[in-house]
């Protein structure tokens, strides 16, 4: 009789529902189970008589059978009460079939109405049907036209149709799809308009197809909102989900707005929508559901079609893989005590005891199964512990059975996972030596369970794949064979031995097959749990790969599910395979990365719409896997596979072109010349064959694959090759082929492609190889030159700091430590280049790029302030090649600043270090010009080459000598000085040595531009040492050195030239930006006067002057008599007078040209004619007529009296130590006068130019002055003041 009601499922619940849930009542239920559960967990008697042994164990094997049936019965009662619940939800409305008898009737009254009903029976016949009829067009677009307007169609089979995955109604969906738009819809309101057409079908791999599509349509129409494809594509099965989950009773609990925003999010911010727009779309569906079918017309179809329950569960599944998992534990106690309370009140409103209940509700179970579930669970396990009798084991195994899938059906998951971890317990894999045959009954029943109902594992999944590793590691590893049952007899072994080889065939293979059948979210679980076990048996020692196997082996199972649960799985997957790739036993991490090409090859296969980035995830594992092997095998085995996918797979690679071009980036930086080949090999390949669909969407990949190519140090071939490539890259930029290959106007977009590839040319500039580094050079300003029209303002600002300006990084801070080494001449040259580069780049683009002019001045006068004398002759001739090539266009605000910044930078570079480290008197001024405060000291520099070979930098100066009469008057200023100052480590030449240079110099130089002669020499060092007159005659080529004059120990080198101090280093650079400032206000004066206004005339005025003043006060007489006390008599003493000389030629230039208008075509004075043509009269100066305006009279007045007072005050010195010489014999008065005498004779053969008037005017000042200077033992003196008498003294006499 007790077996009777238990195994009858409804007696079962009547007497839980009429005795356990009345008050007043015994629970006779949780009793009966209780009863048997104890009877069968009687421990066997060893003592007792065979009969009574046999009865005990009888009546123990009767109470299991009955707690097995009760589990039994309760399933079937389960599954009673909820399948007529799903059949009535899938049952036809008899309102749809009155309609489609209604079309039927009418069907063959017009072809068309036949094949529409034809259609709502069979969509694909239908569609075939119209085709063939000649009702629709054959093609893709004309059949979906056709399902949009055509009405009577069944929506539900339009869906099916459009998820079909052959190819026509595939082109067919992609057209439905795309002549829908969504242009400036919300993202819920285009998806409720998008499912007006039609319903979505019950298989989730036919609406993914539709949503894929969905989503690529959608971002075409509103660019801009997400960024990239996958997020609409998630956001859409969100939405879909989420209607299904709020609106839906059968789903419970409902997700809150938090969860729907976690499902959408991932780890990376800007890869999930906008957290209000989630908001948004939340309360709007929430609020009013998207009619996924027709209320009137159900869902239910014909015999094909999927009932909902099936469709909702497909969704259900993928809702909770979105969602984070949540304990049903937690909600299960009060949803239990609610239904017995329910029970309860039912029974109580009884009238009459004597009334049995029948229940029918399906909700009873769980409360039934928590109350004995434990004692079942108890109940087997003491079974399988102390029973060694096979029918008591197998009751048992039915029993766990039974209990899992019963718990997993109410959703106890606590329960549930009990039972099975004490399944899992009982198989002994853990320790093969206490193993017997009721261990592999348990092993058999668990292989069972994961082939019939997999779904029940759940969570469980990481043991029993554990077990499954364990049963291969103890039938393949005879060690541990060996140690199964020890101890025993060897039949009882070698049969155990034989059951679990037979439960490591097909029942084990079984486990993994079926993975297929598990639903979306169980299957994430399955992987997860898979590369776990995986993980460690790849730290055993040896290692081992077989769950690696089956990871590679169940992919290609499961590969073609919906994308979004593949992309969970591929997460799992590609973590694991970037372990084992990355594993210390090579051959572990070879087979890895070649299962995972196997895999990504067949991946490939699958077709990807625009915008989305999956394929390109897929191909991440090998992207991370370069970057971090250091194995030469690995990495050019990685190279061997993206390779072969390129080749097997290029048409299918599409996003993933951005991980392709990180592995060759990555390889490009490999110590093996053979892995940068074959790759950089491939990149060309591409990029000449298939530049237009490839490199649309990676196109900074590809510049920064090609840029780390191109800086690659193992072959400069390859390097070159880089390089030509971009230029390639740059055309079709140019072209405005990027990105996506479609033709479009190059615009300020573009420029966010344009910044790699100048910023990657611009690094290359400073490479080591000559052929690199000019090649990029030469690209880098090409490219400008040619592109720069169709940049911003903004762009060229950008390009001006951060790709042009860091060339000269290396340069701007020399001086901190040495820049230019014996052997840095490329660089020396590289820089010169560049900066020439760069000025004509602003000249040429002055318009665009005026406003870079003061950051452009500053790198310039930055350099230009080092102590490096490299360095400064490299920036300040850039800044003179500047102005000579551009100052045509410069403003009036561009020469004020350029002005002020010479201005600054000539203050800043007065060799102040001598006057402090010497301490030396001043004469003439106590202070020097230093910004609003002039301060004018004195202070000298020894003068000597810094290459010993006897050069001299060629600074601008008049002529003079006694052969002036024969120079070219057109003679460069520096060619002037440089021929006449004598300046020479061997001595002053005589005047015949002056004029056979003087001619040389001019040959060589008058066809170069300033910039040219400066660059020329800017190895030629300011500082040069000087023998006096009476030294030997400078008639060789390679003068001979000088021993080193006594100096002061501050500034005398203690060794050779080479060796001289940190100190002299310094006096030298700044003397050289002072020479080199000179030379660039002379250009300025020379090309440029007419061009500026008095207000900037006057500043060059004030500049030279400075200039001037401080050298002469350092060359001053009782200075350099003081000098002369510390050096022996045969040594000239440290002297500025280069400078001097330079400046006051420069600067009576200026001031002539201002007052008076004797000037030729090219701004130079002219030079005095012959004695027999130097009758010159008044009228002559009085020929201008021209009218001066208020603002040129006022220049010309202040020029009048800075050359009065510069001349008078030179001549006032020179003619003060004339009168000394009278007084005393000194040689040291003498040897000064020999010294300063180049100044002086330029001095007086200015003042032959000075205008008449002018000189009339002040001839008060200037005769007294004059006439001390006759007596003058210096020749060249004497012959300059007779000209000045003859040209300006004789037109006075009667």
């Amino acid at each position: 009789m007790l077996e009777k009601i238990c195994k009858d499922p409804q007696m079962l619940v009547d007497v839980y529902v009429n005795y356990d849930c009345d008050h007043e009542a015994p629970n006779l239920f949780q009793r009966m189970v209780t009863a048997l559960s104890k009877i069968a967990q009687v421990p066997q008697n060893a003592d007792s008589n065979p009969v009574a042994a046999n009865q005990t164990t009888s009546i123990k094997s009767s109470s299991l059978q009955c707690l097995v049936n009760i589990l039994k019965s309760l399933i079937d009662w389960e599954k009673s009460k909820r399948q007529p619940e799903r059949n009535r939800r899938g049952d036809r409305a008899p309102e749809e079939d009155l309609a489609r008898e209604s079309v039927e009737t009418k069907g063959h009254e017009s072809t068309m109405a036949a094949a529409i009903s034809e259609f709502n029976r069979q969509p694909v016949k239908g569609i075939e049907n119209l085709i063939s009829n000649k009702l629709v067009e054959n093609t893709p677009a004309s059949v979906a036209q056709f399902l949009r307007n055509t009405l009577n169609l069944d929506k539900a089979m339009i869906g099916d149709y459009l998820g079909q995955q052959e190819e026509f109604p595939l082109a067919v969906m992609h057209a439905y799809v795309d002549s829908v738009t969504f242009s400036g819809m919300k993202f819920d309101t285009a998806i409720r308009e998008f499912l007006k057409g039609f319903y979505l079908p019950g298989e989730a791999q036919k609406i993914d197809r539709i949503m894929e599509k969905f989503a690529e349509r959608y971002c075409a129409d509103n660019p801009g909102l997400f960024k990239n494809a996958d997020i609409a594509y998630v956001l859409a099965y969100a939405v879909i989900m989420l209607n299904t989950d709020a609106h839906d009773p059968m789903v419970w609990p409902k997700m809150s707005k938090s969860d729907f925003i976690r499902m959408n999010n991932t780890y990376n911010p800007e890869e999930h929508a906008p957290i209000k727009l989630l908001e948004e779309i939340y309360d709007s569906i929430v609020k009013e559901e998207i009619k996924m079918r027709d209320e009137a017309a159900g869902t239910g179809k014909d015999s094909k079609q999927k009932p909902e329950g099936e469709e909702r569960g497909h969704l259900v599944s993928i809702l909770k893989l979105s969602l984070p998992k949540t304990k049903s534990s937690s909600d299960a106690k009060p949803q239990s005590e609610a239904i017995i309370k329910q029970t309860q009140a039912i029974i109580q409103n009884r009238a009459k005891r004597g009334i049995f209940y029948t229940a029918q509700e399906i909700e009873l179970v769980r409360p039934m199964v928590e109350a004995v579930g434990w004692s079942l669970l108890a109940t087997f396990s003491v079974t399988m512990e102390q029973s060694e009798d096979k029918p008591m084991v197998v009751l048992s195994m039915e029993g766990f059975s039974a209990g899992i899938y019963l718990t997993y059906a109410l959703g106890m998951d606590t329960m549930r996972f009990a039972f099975v971890t004490s399944l899992i317990r009982f198989t002994f894999l853990h320790s093969p030596k206490e193993m017997r045959i009721k261990n592999v009954e348990a092993l058999r029943t668990l292989f069972d369970l994961c082939d019939i109902e997999p779904d029940c594992l759940q969570d469980t999944w990481n043991a029993v794949l554990e077990c499954v590793s364990r049963l291969e590691h103890i039938t393949t590893t005879p060690a541990v064979a060996a140690t199964v049952m020890h101890g025993l007899n060897q039949i009882s072994k070698e049969a155990v031995l034989q059951a679990l080889k037979e439960q490591a065939g097909k029942p084990a293979e079984q486990v993994f097959v079926n993975s297929e059948k598990l639903p979306s979210n169980s299957i994430v679980e399955f992987f997860t749990a898979l590369c776990g076990v995986s993980a460690e048996e790849l730290k055993q020692s040896p290692a081992r790969i077989f769950s690696l196997q089956r990871a590679v082996e169940i992919s290609y199972y499961n590969i073609a599910r919906i994308r979004m649960v593949w992309a969970r799985i591929w997460t799992v997957l590609a973590n694991h395979f970037i372990s084992a790739g990355s594993h210390a036993d090579e051959k572990v991490a070879v087979y890895a990365i070649d299962s995972l090409r196997q895999l990504g090859m067949k991946y490939l296969e699958h077709a990807e719409l625009t915008s989305f980035t999956f394929q390109n995830d897929i191909l991440k594992p090998f992207v991370v896997l370069m970057r971090n092997s250091r194995s030469e095998t690995i990495r050019s085995l990685i190279v061997d596979c993206i390779v072969q996918l390129i080749k097997s797979k290029v048409a299918g690679i599409k996003s993933g072109w951005q991980s392709v071009f990180m592995i060759f980036t990555a390889a490009a930086d490999d110590d093996l010349e053979s892995i940068i080949e074959k790759a950089f090999e491939n990149v060309e390949q591409i990029l000449l064959e298939r530049f237009d669909q490839v490199v649309g969407d990676c196109f900074m990949d590809c510049i920064n694959c090609l840029i780390r190519f191109a800086n690659n140090k193992t072959s400069h071939h390859i390097s070159l090759k880089a390089v030509a490539l971009l230029r390639i890259c740059e055309n079709r930029l140019a072209e405005g082929r990027i990105p996506g290959g479609a033709l479009k106007p190059t615009n300020v977009d573009a420029e966010y492609y344009w910044f790699p590839m100048l910023a990657g040319l611009s690094d290359l500039t400073s490479d080591l190889r000559l052929e690199v580094r000019s090649c990029a050079l030469e690209v880098l300003f090409d490219l400008v030159n040619e592109r720069g029209r169709k940049f911003s303002t903004p762009f060229w600002e950008s390009i001006f700091h951060r790709v042009l300006f860091p060339i000269f990084d290396h340069v701007r801070h020399a001086g901190e430590e040495s820049l230019f080494s014996a052997g840095d001449e490329w660089l020396r040259e590289s820089s010169i280049h560049s900066l020439q580069l760069l000025c004509n780049l602003f000249n040429t683009f002055y318009k665009e790029v005026c406003f870079m002019l003061p950051p452009l001045l500053s790198l310039l006068l930055d350099c230009a302030k080092k102590t490096d004398q490299m360095v400064v002759s490299i920036s300040l001739s850039a800044l003179v090649h500047l102005i000579e090539v551009g100052g045509n266009q410069f403003s009036e605000s561009d020469w004020d600043l350029l002005l002020k910044s010479i201005r600054d930078a000539s203050y800043t570079t007065q060799p102040l270090e001598l006057l402090n480290e010497l301490g030396l008197e001043n004469p003439m001024n106590p202070s020097i010009a230093l910004g609003d405060l002039k301060v004018y000291t004195s202070g000298e520099v020894r003068q000597f080459d810094s290459t010993d070979n006897g050069k001299i930098s060629p600074l601008a100066s008049l002529s003079s000598g006694n052969n002036s009469s024969t120079r070219d008057t057109n003679a460069s200023l520096s060619q002037d000085h440089h021929q006449e100052s004598g300046l020479q480590s061997e001595g002053v030449p005589s005047p015949s040595d002056k004029a056979q240079k003087s001619a040389e110099a001019a040959s060589l130089q008058r066809s170069q531009t300033i910039g040219q002669r400066i660059m020329g020499n800017m190895m030629d060092n300011i500082f040069l040492r000087s023998r006096s007159a009476k030294a030997k005659s400078g008639t060789s080529d390679i003068p001979a050195p000088s021993s080193p004059p006594k100096l002061p120990e501050a500034v005398e080198p203690e060794a050779k030239d080479e060796e001289e101090s940190p100190l002299m280093t310094t006096v030298r650079g700044k003397c050289i930006t002072q020479l080199i400032l000179l030379g660039a206000i002379d250009g300025i004066q020379k090309k440029y006067w007419e061009n500026l206004k008095e207000p900037q005339k006057i500043a060059i005025m004030d500049i030279l002057l400075s200039l001037v003043e401080f050298a002469a006060s350092y060359n001053s007489y009782s200075n350099l008599r003081t000098r002369m006390q510390h050096i022996p008599a045969e040594r000239p003493p440290l002297n500025l007078l280069r400078q001097e000389l330079a400046g006051t030629c420069i600067y009576l230039d200026v001031l002539h040209k201002t007052t008076s208008g004797f000037n030729d075509n090219n701004g130079q004075l002219l030079e005095p004619k012959s004695s027999q043509d130097t009758d010159v009269s008044s009228d002559n100066n009085g020929s201008e007529l021209a009218e001066h305006s208020y603002e040129e009279t006022k220049l010309e007045g202040i020029a009048e009296e800075k050359l009065v007072s510069f001349c008078a005050q030179v001549l006032r010195d020179t003619s003060d130590l004339q009168s000394t010489i009278g007084e005393t014999s000194s040689m040291d008065i003498h040897r000064v006068l020999e010294l300063r005498s180049p100044v002086i004779v330029k001095v007086l053969k200015g003042m032959c130019f000075m205008n008449n008037k002018i000189f009339r005017n002040h001839l008060g000042v200037f005769y007294p002055l004059l006439t001390k200077l006759i007596c003058c033992d210096q020749m060249d003196i004497r012959g300059a003041l007779g000209d000045l008498f003859r040209v300006q003294l004789k037109a006075l006499l009667p």
